[in-house]
């Protein structure tokens, strides 16, 4: 693990605008398009606050790359252009008036899903409507004139929270979610947190990164959420 060198600019960054931190009775705000964390290590907030999961490559000649994210709008990684699915979820999936074709089948380490007749699919980096469409092209290929596929994504792979809060632990990640909701999820701060130094570890293109953000920073799958002790 390394820490960014450019975390402590960045939070100045976001400091900055208005609204990006929590106040004691308001709580935590942001601009349309949420608070991300940019491919540069900066965090920003607003439509323009370009991911790093949406600005990085999805994967490499090894596979899909950790969050396992491809082209997506804005910070608002599920937004816009839908969740995008990883090694580690399990999907739902079925083929109307097909039941050979339908059940639930896990996502592998590898980002594929083996299915009959159309063999290993990868699907990571993928959204369900994405997924929906190429299985049915496969399935054009012989085997059904038109199929008719939905999928849904009903296990989704975990976040992690740590540190000063009531119960740390692993959870099932929810689209949309951020580090006050993450909190939340795992009943709140401890009596001795830090609720301005919140660290979050993310896994990328780039390699393992931690930034200091505020708490409308946008979680994704994968992420590690710190939260510090305070001396004071």
């Amino acid at each position: 693990m390394r820490l960014s060198g450019s975390w402590p600019l960045a939070l100045l960054a976001a400091l900055s605008l208005s609204g990006c931190v929590a106040d004691e009775e308001g709580g935590p705000s942001a601009a349309p398009g949420g608070v991300g964390i940019m491919a540069n290590g900066r965090v920003m907030q607003g439509p323009n606050a370009i991911s790093s999961v949406s600005a990085l490559p999805a994967g490499n000649v090894l596979g899909p790359i950790p969050p396992f994210g491809t082209r997506g709008q804005a910070a608002a990684y599920e937004f816009g252009s839908g969740y995008r699915v990883g090694s580690g979820d399990k999907l739902s999936i079925r083929v109307a008036g097909e039941s050979d074709l339908s059940g639930e089948f896990p996502v592998d380490a590898s980002g594929a899903i083996s299915l009959p007749y159309v063999q290993s699919v990868t699907v990571a980096g993928l959204s369900t409507p994405q997924i929906e469409q190429m299985i049915a092209g496969r399935l054009r290929r012989g085997y059904i004139r038109d199929p008719q596929v939905a999928v849904q994504v009903i296990t989704l792979r975990p976040f992690y929270i740590m540190g000063e809060v009531t119960t740390a632990g692993s959870y099932a990640y929810q689209p949309g979610l951020t580090v006050q909701q993450a909190i939340a999820v795992a009943q709140g701060f401890s009596a001795r947190a830090d609720k301005a130094a919140v660290l979050l570890t993310r896994r990328d293109a780039r390699g393992t990164v931690t930034s200091k953000v505020p708490l409308a920073t946008q979680v994704y799958p994968g992420d590690i959420i710190y939260v510090r002790e305070r001396w004071f």
